[in-house]
């Protein structure tokens, strides 16, 4: 099961260190600053948001199995993810995609009376706005989007790139759905959401790195959407509030929350932008201080990494030493 396998990938790095409501966190995208420091710490931003409606009784269900079946039927190479990048876009992009495949397929065979594959307003509205523009290079449209999704589901997996192919909807074809396509291909129903969520990943992967040989796919895109960052819109205003050269201690007052939220939003920060705020509040020096004690102690659990340095430096210096990690190694 592809969840099972998703799950004992992220246990490695966190055990220990987490509980399982951490993962589950992860996988379903919170955008709370623990989640999120903890998939930059972990190394698992790939899996951030990869599946917003996973249950939490279900989770907690496959969990408990994988663990105890951890080293039986567990995929080596998981497919490709990008949660933490593309998270916003994967809903849109897909549904965009869908729709338009349907108008492609419908209006070359002048067929004006269908119902859509998605019922949501704004999609809807983005695909006809997409047309009154084309509409006079819609056989440019058919034969490039062919073209792009023909040479990019050939570099997937077979069962992969045919759950993908089985969803679309044509003239007088109706696509599979979830159900119909786990019992076609023997997968749980969880999996089929997952693979579909690679696919469009590896999808937008590639028409943001490569959108000259890309541009149908890349024209489906929201850019502006995709440059936020992951920083949370709380964290995204205290931020301008620092910039304007405010304290800790004045941004707490004018926005009613404490002085450990406001924190929060800057260990979070650090964790997208490095240096950039961090430096007001923790030297190289004592960052590589920092974390030089927690390799030697071989965690990130801050209790632990406090004690080692003797109280020296509080919690919110050790998380953003653990936050600038990264930084700190390109440096060295």
């Amino acid at each position: 099961m592809l969840l099972a396998s998703i799950i004992i990938h992220a246990v490695q790095p966190i055990r220990h260190e987490r509980s399982s409501a951490s993962i589950y966190h992860l996988l379903q995208g919170k955008r709370s600053a623990q989640t999120l420091q903890d998939a930059h710490m972990y190394g698992l931003t790939h899996l951030f948001g990869i599946y917003p409606k996973l249950s939490r009784q279900f989770f907690d269900q496959v969990a408990e199995n994988a663990m105890q079946e951890e080293s039986q039927d567990i995929l080596k190479n998981l497919p490709y993810f990008n949660g933490m990048t593309y998270q916003t876009q994967t809903e849109p992009f897909l549904y965009r995609l869908l729709l338009l495949v349907q108008l492609l397929s419908n209006q070359a065979k002048e067929e004006k009376q269908y119902i859509p594959v998605t019922d949501n307003p704004a999609i809807q509205h983005w695909i006809r706005q997409l047309y009154r523009q084309e509409q006079h290079h819609l056989d440019d449209w058919r034969n490039g989007v062919y073209k792009e999704l023909y040479g990019l589901l050939g570099k997937l997996p077979q069962i992969q790139a045919d759950l993908f192919v089985d969803r679309l909807t044509g003239y007088h074809h109706i696509g599979l759905t979830t159900v119909q396509l786990a019992e076609k291909y023997h997968v749980h129903e969880t999996d089929v959401l997952l693979y579909q969520t690679s696919t469009v990943h590896h999808f937008l992967q590639h028409a943001e790195s490569d959108g000259a040989a890309y541009p149908y796919l890349a024209a489906l895109m929201d850019r502006p959407q995709q440059q936020i960052r992951s920083i949370t819109t709380t964290a995204q205003k205290t931020r301008t509030m620092l910039e304007r050269g405010m304290s800790v201690e004045q941004i707490a007052l004018v926005r009613g929350l404490s002085e450990n939220t406001i924190k929060d939003h800057i260990v979070e920060i650090t964790w997208i932008d490095g240096e950039a705020l961090s430096s007001k509040f923790i030297s190289d020096n004592d960052a590589s201080i920092i974390l030089a004690s927690a390799m030697q102690a071989g965690t990130n659990k801050l209790k632990q990494i406090h004690a080692l340095l003797e109280g020296k430096y509080d919690y919110f210096q050790i998380r953003l030493a653990l936050a600038l990690r990264k930084e700190q190694e390109v440096k060295a």
